[in-house]
């Protein structure tokens, strides 16, 4: 991944520090995003059935019927009655136009498994809080429920969007603070002087449709009013984005059905995840593994 990445000044919202990343290089093409194809119709999702339950629970299938690719983000929450819990994509996904995959998910409602009768489905206005840690699915259950009891939230089905929906107003406040200019592609979120998240994505237009779902993920961990002083800057950003580079990469397949080429990377203090298609980035999320935090004393050499 070389896309000649500029970092924007750092802006800070309480203890949440946002970088926006912008190129000169090509954009990228534009995608169906889950949320506007189920909005209008233009997707559908439905249980599969299995006689093993754990296949059930962690696969859902996805119908595109568009004249567009469609894009599925990794930690995207597929929330409501018409399918038996609420689920979050394991990984990020690309299904052709009009066409079916089998696409891979997660289970965060643990205490439901049956459908109700106003039949609807929608994707959340946040991603899940732990994507780094997805495709463990005890490790997710384990999450929400150390979370909801965190933040004294009463949630009887064990539902990841009870919680952030118990506190809309607080990140409402946070996420319409942060504004990315017409050239952003990416963005960097930090806390604590810890970077905790980077996406890039093809275009502006795709990082709009996902900017504040990716802060809110980061935010609902993090309520703190006081603004502490952030020692973070722009040399950082660059740091882990050449903690990326270096890193160890392995790809591998995609699901039947989808397309695009999946390279998964992993280093000592960082892992993540690049999908492409046609040569172009579609997504690219990072995670930091390690604290990483800003030291005075640190030489930065910024290429």
């Amino acid at each position: 991944m070389n896309l000649n990445l500029k970092v924007s000044e750092a802006q800070q919202k309480n203890n949440i520090v946002v970088f926006f990343l912008s190129s000169d290089e090509k954009k990228g093409d534009s995608y169906l995003s889950l949320s506007e194809g189920l909005e209008k119709k233009l997707v559908t999702v439905s249980e599969i059935d299995k006689k093993d339950f754990f296949l059930n629970v962690l696969n859902l299938k996805i119908t595109n019927n568009s004249l567009q690719n469609l894009m599925l983000v990794s930690g995207e929450l597929i929330t409501g009655y018409k399918i038996k819990q609420h689920r979050v994509v394991a990984t990020t996904t690309i299904i052709p136009s009009q066409s079916s995959a089998i696409v891979g998910v997660n289970c965060c409602e643990k205490s439901r498994w049956s459908p109700l009768q106003d039949n609807t489905i929608s994707t959340s206005n946040s991603l899940f809080f732990s994507r780094q840690n997805l495709g463990r699915q005890y490790k997710i259950w384990n999450e929400i429920k150390d979370l909801s009891n965190n933040l004294k939230v009463k949630t009887f089905t064990y539902s990841a969007e009870d919680i952030y929906k118990k506190k809309e107003q607080s990140l409402k406040e946070i996420e319409n603070f942060f504004k990315p200019s017409p050239e952003d592609i990416g963005v960097v979120v930090a806390t604590n002087n810890q970077i905790k998240t980077l996406d890039i994505f093809s275009n502006n237009y795709m990082l709009q449709i996902y900017l504040k779902k990716i802060i809110r993920s980061v935010a609902i961990n993090n309520f703190k009013k006081i603004n502490h002083k952030s020692y973070l800057n722009e040399k950082d950003v660059f740091k882990f984005l050449r903690l990326i580079h270096h890193s160890k990469k392995r790809e591998f397949k995609v699901t039947e059905g989808t397309c695009g080429k999946k390279i998964h990377f992993n280093g000592e203090s960082i892992k993540g995840t690049t999908i492409y298609l046609n040569n172009q980035v579609v997504h690219c999320t990072a995670f930091t593994k390690d604290f990483l935090a800003y030291r005075p004393k640190r030489e930065y050499n910024v290429a």
